[in-house]
């Protein structure tokens, strides 16, 4: 779709006023990191910020998935920055030579070179959503401080001297910083305007006009203010490019660069964080779906070249990128504008510089760090859960009185307790239920159901659930025990613990699996977990936790938990002296408990047949016409369902007494499931028309059958009602 000329005007507009902008806030974050230091630093301060503005900009405009993009160095990494150039000027005896002026140079190439390398590593890793695992609470922190290292270096550079209490009662202090808080503030007041596309432009250029127009009424010239710390002073002029001559190879103190790499680390890790954050902010912004990874590639590439040339670090910018795309920037255009204009500012010379205000440059400061403390101090308190707010503004003290890495350290630190301790009162029980409600897949005989259901609270069943480690171990532990002393609770003989929701068994938690061993020796119940993975079962191996031979209380492992609760129900019935692997039911006592005269017994039989199946044959398949029931009279036959391309899955199980296929004698429909035999079973088949016959003959006896089946078809929806209310 071509673009109007109204379109290209918004694009360059919007384009050379971010490029004015940013220009701006570099030569104020080359005051307050490099000119502190020492003002001889201020030129090829200003030179690494330009051309780190240049080459990160052009790099995101020409190939991110987001034309408008702005990318630019970032603010954020400033405080770790001033640790680097302070460290290394100290280690020249803090006088300025050209061996300090190369070797700061060359550690921030070296830290832009690192940050490509890492980003480019990240983007080829597909490693994009690492932003996700930084806890929230410490990048609140992180920005707070920053805010706060804003303003004061606001305040530094507006009055020229580090801010103390003494120095507020000082005239010549408050009357420097003054126009510049005044300006900040201003600067934040216009954002609140529906319409403030203008706002940060505009009051910059008047606050430009008005300094310059009371200048002039007063009489004062620049030599005169800037005498009096109204205009900055820079000495040297010329070109700021390039920034390193190879000359100063020879001076460098590479030892001095080497003593900064777990600051450059932080750089890296900080870079990658700010990209992937504000790469979430502008899909906000364009409505659209970046790939993080792409994103990462590029800023790679981009940090790569930028190191090359002498470049700070940057990455993509949400702020500036909302900020072009209120003021109509929506095309590449307005990154060539913007890039061409800071081109301009690098060849032009630092020259131009000393017509900035100071006030403007500490100004711009002081509006960044409270737009920084305003969202993650103010609004924050009603934003953050309590726990969370208090860890922002914990991390702000302690950058206050120390400084940002032990601020972010400190963060990670209290972030990470609170995940223990608020995980660890997530209850680690998904489900308790027991053994009447949540029965195997196994069908029995209606008595021994009946049975089953009677005794099924001695089987304790907990279906666990998330990250099971040390802590919530413990509370499991700790809510066995609870049940065990809980004089109003039955006693369990069976505990089944389930792991199918369970994520993963941290190693530490194994100890407390040992205890619970031990508890069960001592208290005296059988134990067995289902539902594991590999390497949750080798270490309870590993620990003995399992018991390999019968013993008076064993504990086992299970695949499924219809498996291990079907071990339990055959440990009742063994108890019970009713074991079920040789239990057989022969006809003449299946129809005792339908027939309604002892007498129609042997003529009732005359309508069964006994079919003796072997392992491996199908009773019927999914699809076939359903003509007849069956009732097992012993062995075990298997509901099995047909996967393509896996094996078959076994849903449910029949044992001698059980009813089967009788749904399709009443609904008239095809058979939904196969039916294989497992192990050599007998059963007595009743077809559809033999049922019928048998219905005109011996009425009262066919009621019999059809509410027996009722009772069975009835205990079998009880039992899933109530199991199914656990998990309402």
């Amino acid at each position: 779709m071509p673009t109007t000329f109204s379109e290209k005007l918004a694009n360059i507009v919007s384009g050379g006023l971010i490029a004015l902008v940013n220009i701006s806030v570099a030569v104020s974050v080359a005051a307050l990191l490099f000119a502190q230091t020492d003002p001889r630093f201020m030129v090829p301060g200003i030179a690494i910020l330009l051309v780190g503005t240049l080459v990160t900009g052009l790099g995101g405009s020409l190939f991110s998935d987001y034309h408008a993009v702005i990318c630019s160095p970032r603010n954020g990494l400033v405080p770790v920055f001033a640790v680097m150039v302070t460290s290394i000027y100290a280690s020249f005896g803090s006088e300025y030579s050209i061996g300090a002026e190369a070797t700061i140079i060359v550690a921030i190439m070296v830290a832009t070179m690192i940050t490509g390398l890492f980003l480019l590593l990240l983007g080829r890793l597909k490693l994009g959503n690492l932003v996700r695992y930084i806890p929230y609470p410490v990048t609140g922190g992180f920005f707070a401080g920053i805010g706060y290292i804003f303003v004061e270096g606001g305040l530094t550079v507006a009055s020229g001297s580090s801010p103390t209490f003494s120095s507020l009662g000082s005239s010549q202090f408050v009357q420097l910083v003054t126009p510049a808080v005044v300006l900040a503030l201003c600067l934040i007041i216009g954002k609140l305007f529906k319409d403030n596309r203008l706002s940060v432009p505009g009051i910059l250029l008047a606050s430009i006009l008005i300094f310059y127009g009371v200048l002039a009424l007063a009489g004062i010239s620049r030599d005169e203010a800037a005498a009096s710390g109204l205009l900055p002073t820079i000495e040297s002029t010329g070109a700021l490019v390039p920034v390193f001559h190879f000359s100063y190879l020879a001076e460098v103190n590479w030892v001095a660069i080497s003593g900064q790499l777990s600051g450059i680390v932080v750089v890296a890790l900080l870079c990658s964080m700010m990209l992937l954050l504000d790469v979430s902010g502008i899909e906000l912004i364009s409505r659209k779906d970046l790939n993080p990874d792409h994103e990462l590639q590029v800023m790679g590439y981009t940090n790569m070249v930028n190191s090359l040339l002498g470049g700070f670090p940057g990455v993509h910018d949400a702020s500036d990128t909302a900020l072009v795309d209120r003021l109509g920037g929506k095309d590449r255009l307005t990154g060539f504008v913007y890039a061409a204009l800071v081109l301009i500012a690098i060849f032009v010379g630092a020259e131009f510089m000393e017509l900035v205000p100071t006030f403007i440059l500490g100004g711009l400061l002081i509006y960044v760090g409270l737009e920084f403390l305003i969202d993650w101090v103010w609004k924050a308190r009603d934003e953050l859960p309590l726990s969370d707010y208090v860890v922002v503004i914990l991390i702000l003290v302690v950058i206050i009185f120390s400084d940002i890495l032990q601020g972010v350290t400190f963060g990670f630190f209290v972030a990470i307790i609170l995940f223990v301790v608020n995980y660890s009162q997530l209850s680690v029980v998904k489900i308790a239920t027991n053994g009447s409600d949540h029965a195997s897949n196994v069908d029995r005989d209606l008595e021994t159901r009946e049975l089953l259901n009677e005794e099924g609270r001695r089987v304790l069943i907990l279906v666990l659930q998330g990250f099971i480690f040390f802590g919530t171990a413990d509370k499991l532990l700790s809510a066995i025990r609870d049940r065990i002393n809980n004089r109003h609770e039955s006693h369990f003989d069976f505990l089944v613990l389930d792991f199918h929701h369970v994520s993963q068994l941290d190693t530490s938690a194994i100890v407390t699996f040992s205890k619970l061993a031990q508890l069960s020796d001592q208290t005296g119940f059988h134990v067995v977990i289902s539902g594991a993975d590999e390497k949750s079962i080798r270490q309870l191996v590993k620990h003995g936790f399992f018991t390999l031979e019968e013993q008076r209380w064993e504990r086992h492992y299970k695949q499924q938990i219809e498996i291990a609760v079907d071990w339990c129900e055959q440990r009742i019935l063994r108890d019970l002296d009713r074991p079920d692997e040789d239990y057989q039911v022969e006809l003449p006592d299946l129809l005792r408990r339908i027939a309604y005269d002892e007498a129609d017994i042997e003529k009732l039989a005359e309508f069964f047949v006994v079919e003796n199946r072997e392992p491996g044959e199908y009773l019927f398949r999914e699809g076939d016409i359903g003509e007849s029931m069956f009732f097992v009279g012993s062995g075990t036959a298997v509901v099995v369902l047909a996967i393509p391309g896996e094996r078959e899955q076994i849903l449910r199980k029949y044992k001698a007494g059980a009813i089967l296929g009788e749904m399709a004698i009443y609904t008239g429909e095809n058979r939904t499931a196969s039916i294989r035999i497992e192990k050599a079973a007998t059963l007595f088949r009743l077809d559809k028309e033999a049922m019928e016959a048998m219905s005109r003959e011996f009425p009262a006896s066919t009621a019999g059958l059809h509410t027996y089946i009722v009772r069975v078809m009835s205990e079998r929806l009880s039992r899933a009602n109530r199991n199914l209310s656990r998990y309402v």
